[in-house]
Order: structure tokens, then C-alpha cells, then sequence
């Protein structure tokens, strides 16, 4: 039988890298590469009488399911996970909000500790930005960063992304200055040379994204 959620069919396939959604058999292996210092969704508050470790976990598989169980082709997050000769390197999230309206994406990712430093973060970005501009009619993709996070700002400048406004923003534990960037499908058409990717699977999905 086909499966009705036809993301289990699609992968992005670079140089480097194969993305495909996460699927539930995948969680285990991708958990057991979870760094400790990925900032969670404050939207999933920890629960204290599980152990951190544990309760980081549970907080991360819950924000992949909800992603999935409040899907609209409107208001969308699609998690990716992210693989090297079937090994797991992390998950790349792509996200649009308001999509028929700005045809904007914003993207979160976590790499796995010691797969970093390999430009596998770059990688995993140029492959879901080639998705948002090539198959989902994109017009903008956008991201931040604390003006700290310098490696995270070079990965976004490289890609093309150009610095937008710096704006203060409360997570929990104090204020930070955010550093946003913007990157331009016409940018985009120069920069995604270099990130040459293969798409599959795509058209059974092309439902579930708005494109009118």
C-alpha cells in the first residue's frame, strides 16, 4: 500500500550529502548523534522529573511531529534528515510561514559534533535552498544568527545570503543581538551553481506546497 504522506519518497541528493524528511525509524540514529548544544524550541518547555538528556530528546522528536500533524500548504516545516554514505550528520529544517503570501523560507540545522568543520552545514543549506528556489517557486529565503555565531554568519554569506537588520531578541536566559540575513532567488541563480543537487520524489508532494 502508499503510503499517504508522500515525503517518505522524497530525497535531495549533492556532492556530499543526502537529505531526505525524517521518518520515524530514522530517530533513533539521528538521536544518537544529538548535540547537547543545539538551542530547542522554547514553544516545547522541558519537563523536570525527566533527565536532561532524556527530556532533550523527547523535546526534539515532539517538534518533529508537530511540524508534520499541523502541515498546511500555507504553514509548513519540513525537518531533513541529513546523511553521508548512510551515516547521519544531522537535520536541516526548512520552514514557511505565511507562504502564499511572501513565498519566504527560513531554515534551522544542527550538525552533529563530529562531523563539523567538513562544510557539511553549507552543504545541507545549498541543498533545501535549491528545493525552496527550484521546486517550490521561492522569491526569498531568509536566516539569523547571534552576531556572535560567527561560523554560522560566514556558512550564510557564503551561500549568499546578505545582512539584513541586527535585532534584540529574548531567549529565556537574556537578551541577544540577532543578525539577519536575506538571500534573493536571483542571488541564488549565481551561488547554486556550486551546489549542484539531484531532486526526487518531489511531484507526488507538490500538493501539499502552495503555488498560486
Amino acid at each position: 500500500m502508499t503510503s499517504p504522506w508522500p515525503f517518505d519518497r522524497l530525497v535531495i541528493t549533492g556532492s556530499q550529502l543526502a537529505l531526505r524528511p525524517v521518518r520515524d525509524q530514522d530517530l533513533p540514529a539521528l538521536l544518537a548523534v544529538f548535540p547537547d548544544d543545539f538551542d530547542l524550541d522554547p514553544g516545547y518547555p522541558p519537563m523536570p522529573d525527566l533527565a536532561p538528556a532524556a527530556d532533550r530528546e523527547r523535546r526534539l522528536i515532539q517538534s518533529i511531529w508537530r511540524h508534520r500533524g499541523c502541515w498546511t500548504p500555507d504553514e509548513w516545516a519540513l525537518d531533513f534528515g541529513v546523511w553521508r554514505d548512510a551515516e547521519p550528520v544531522g537535520i536541516q529544517t526548512l520552514e514557511g510561514t505565511s507562504f502564499r503570501a511572501d513565498r519566504t523560507v527560513d531554515s534551522a540545522s544542527w550538525i552533529a559534533k563530529p562531523r563539523r568543520g567538513n562544510g557539511f552545514g553549507r552543504h545541507a543549506r545549498a541543498a533545501v535552498l535549491a528545493f525552496a528556489f527550484e521546486c517550490l517557486g521561492a522569491t526569498t529565503a531568509i536566516t539569523s544568527a547571534v552576531t556572535t555565531n560567527q561560523a554560522s554568519l560566514a556558512v550564510s554569506r557564503r551561500l549568499g545570503y546578505r545582512d539584513a537588520s541586527i535585532r534584540p531578541h529574548d531567549t529565556g536566559h537574556g537578551i541577544v543581538d540577532l543578525q539577519h540575513l536575506t538571500l534573493t532567488a536571483v542571488d541564488w541563480s549565481d551561488a547554486g551553481s556550486h551546489y549542484p543537487v539531484e531532486i526526487t520524489g518531489f511531484e507526488a508532494c507538490r500538493p501539499f506546497f502552495v503555488r498560486s
